[in-house]
Formats: C-alpha cells, sequence, structure tokens
C-alpha cells in the first residue's frame, strides 16, 4: 500500500470539518497528515457515537457535536477543508449532504472523501469485509436503519464527478495485513458477527440472516477478514 495521504503532509488545512465522524477515526488522520491545522470540529447524527468521540479527543481545538447532515449549523463557506470518510453508505440523500458540505466549504476550500467499494481485484479475506458489511446492512435495514451495502467503483466515481469539483484526484488503496487468519485479529470480528446473531433472533428473517451470520463466521476462520479497497478521492470547491 502505498501512503495515500502523504499528499497532505504539504498542507496546512485550516478549519476542518468531519462529516459523519463516527468515533473520530478519521480525526487522528487529519491529525498525523496535514502539516498543520487550525481546528477541527467533528459531526455525527449519533449521540452515543459523539459522546464516546469527545472522551477521546480532549484537546481545545478539537469540538464534536451531534449534528444532521442534511442541515449543518454554519455558515457558509466556514471550513478550509471538508472530510467524510466511510461514511456514503450510511447517507441516504446523498445529493443534499453534499450540497451541504459544499456549502460551508469556502471557493477552492479541499473535500476529502474516503469510501470502500466491493468489486475489482479483491482477496478472499476482503471478499469476507464485504460479505460482513453487506450483511450488516441488511440487519440494518430490516430494523428500519439506512445502510447501503457497498458501492461499486464507478459508482463513487460518478457521485464525485457530478459534483462542482476542480483538480480532482483519485488513488485506490488497501491496508496490507501480514496474516489475515491470525487468531488475535479475528476472533473480534467472530465476537461481533455473534452478538449481532444474537440481535437477529427477534426480527424478521430470523433464521436465514442468523444462518448466513454462521456463514460469515466460517468464512472469517477460513479466509481472515480485512478492509476492503477503498478510494481516496480529493478536490477543490470551484
Amino acid at each position: 500500500m502505498k501512503d495515500v495521504f502523504k499528499k497532505l503532509s504539504h498542507l496546512d488545512a485550516g478549519k476542518v470539518l468531519d462529516a459523519a465522524t463516527g468515533r473520530g477515526d478519521f480525526i487522528n488522520v487529519i491529525k498525523q497528515n496535514f502539516k498543520s491545522y487550525e481546528q477541527i470540529i467533528g459531526v455525527d447524527s449519533s449521540d452515543a457515537a459523539v459522546k464516546q468521540a469527545q472522551k477521546s479527543f480532549p484537546e481545545n481545538d478539537i469540538e464534536l457535536y451531534k449534528m444532521n447532515l442534511e442541515k449543518l449549523s454554519f455558515a457558509d463557506s466556514y471550513f478550509d477543508t471538508v472530510c467524510i470518510s466511510n461514511s456514503l453508505h450510511h447517507i441516504e440523500h446523498k445529493d443534499i449532504v453534499f450540497a451541504e458540505l459544499l456549502r460551508v466549504l469556502k471557493k477552492n476550500g479541499l473535500l476529502i472523501v474516503v469510501e470502500m467499494y466491493k468489486d475489482g481485484k479483491q482477496t478472499l479475506a476482503q471478499q469476507t469485509h464485504i460479505a460482513m458489511h453487506h450483511w450488516f446492512a441488511r440487519i440494518d435495514t430490516l430494523n428500519n436503519v439506512y445502510h447501503w451495502e457497498t458501492f461499486k467503483r464507478e459508482d463513487l466515481l460518478n457521485l464525485i464527478e457530478n459534483l462542482p469539483l476542480k483538480n480532482i484526484s483519485v488513488e485506490d488503496f488497501y491496508i496490507p495485513v501480514d496474516n489475515p487468519t491470525d487468531p488475535k485479529s479475528i476472533e473480534p470480528m467472530i465476537k461481533n458477527v455473534q452478538e449481532w446473531i444474537k440481535k437477529c433472533e427477534t426480527i424478521p428473517e430470523a433464521e436465514n440472516i442468523c444462518c448466513e451470520g454462521q456463514k460469515i463466521i466460517e468464512k472469517i476462520k477460513k479466509d481472515g477478514c480485512v478492509s476492503a479497497s477503498r478510494l481516496f478521492i480529493t478536490g477543490h470547491k470551484k
């Protein structure tokens, strides 16, 4: 894997918005890779995720808020950099959210999009990750929670190409793992699937869902499970 984030090392990120921040995983990428930044604000619709992220980032220049991405509480052109990582598959009205992200981004400001995709060359261990993600998405959907399976690479590119951006850069990357079947790595994944199976016992299609979960556990044991390939996309607002 080439270090796709290396290109950020000479940039001053200024005021940064990390949209759909979750537990704040991408905030660490911002902190570790940009040359400098003035402030990072992470927003997410999940109150639990925001509270967890707030515990992880006590710094004065990092703030976390619960917020609806379809109606951001920021002025136009407020941010120098806007990021959204591994979250597009959780967003139902992508056109509205992208419009908001670009509204709060300054002219010539930097937009960063990171997202996994399901097609192309994927190892057996990566295919396990994709299958597991699709299974989680199906369960969420049955529970009336929006969760798209995974994008095709071309569909992601089409989303970005329709945005008012210039100087668009696209790079494929993945996180290499020496031993995808290492027990220390796969045990937490298996436990996670087992916990989801228990949650599914009372929902519609429970029998089929639980059976699929058991098959995923067997695939994790056999082939391992590592992150699917992703796109790292950057572009500047026109």
